[in-house]
């Protein structure tokens, strides 16, 4: 696991509650690809989520 200091602060809405939430993303965002998700535990809803390490947009539970 990447140094807890070297993570960034982010805040995103739950798509499950819509409530926002606040949780760390792994450092510096990469460079653009396809697959830029991370998981992320949401304290809203309890349940997991993917967040787009390029935008920090929570990623659509509906998403194909």
């Amino acid at each position: 696991m990447a140094d807890i200091r070297a993570w960034r602060p982010i805040i995103f809405s739950c798509p499950t509650t819509g409530d926002r939430v606040q949780g760390l993303l792994p450092g510096d965002p990469p460079e653009p690809s396809a697959d830029d998700l991370h998981s992320i535990s949401c304290a809203a809803c309890g349940g997991v989520h993917f967040i787009n390490l390029r935008t920090g947009a929570a990623v659509d539970p509906k998403r194909s």
